[in-house]
């Protein structure tokens, strides 16, 4: 089973990036017994974390400790931390949202780094399961400002972030799926 991507992007007037990811599976494909809780907020975190690790090209390393995910590219270099963990779980939505906390691709001197966030939620008529990023400041952004900087960060960051979250979302799609 494929389930399209949706992917849309904007930057807003301080050059802050929020990015929406998502997909629905229709209520039809899912089993009877399918419901929003901890463990599945539990697994889709997990299966994020499994995703990122197994990107060809970014050879990225997961590390976890409390608390905190150091997404470390090579040379050891510190590409993202999420810190802050939270879950919210009810019947209408499963979500686990982290501070954007540093990592070098991060915008220098900046007071709030954003909030990412991962999880599943009831639609109408289907289940949107999703990825967030709200209000982050990506260094390429910051450093060469406007066009250019956004133009940068759409050819290789915000590509990156397109394909993992993409490979994500449909591995999550196809192990709900499946149950």
């Amino acid at each position: 089973m494929s389930f399209p991507v949706e992917h849309h992007f904007r930057f807003d007037a301080q050059n802050k990036l929020d990015a929406d990811d998502w997909l629905l599976i229709p209520r039809a494909q899912l089993a009877p017994h399918f419901a929003l809780d901890e463990t599945l907020a539990q697994e889709l975190v997990q299966l994020y974390l499994e995703t990122v690790a197994q990107h060809r090209l970014a050879r990225i390393r997961v590390e976890q400790t409390d608390g905190v995910i150091r997404l470390r590219m090579p040379l050891n270099k510190v590409a993202i931390i999420f810190a802050e963990q939270e879950t919210l779980v009810n019947a209408e939505r499963a979500e686990t949202s982290w501070r954007i906390a540093g990592g070098f691709l991060l915008a220098h001197r900046v007071n709030y780094g954003g909030r990412f966030y991962l999880g599943a939620e009831w639609q109408a008529d289907a289940l949107k399961l999703y990825s967030i990023i709200r209000r982050y400041p990506p260094r390429f952004v910051a450093y060469l400002g406007g066009k250019n900087g956004i133009a940068l960060y759409g050819a290789l960051q915000g590509r990156m972030h397109k394909q993992i979250q993409a490979r994500y979302l449909r591995r999550a799609a196809a192990a709900i799926a499946k149950n």
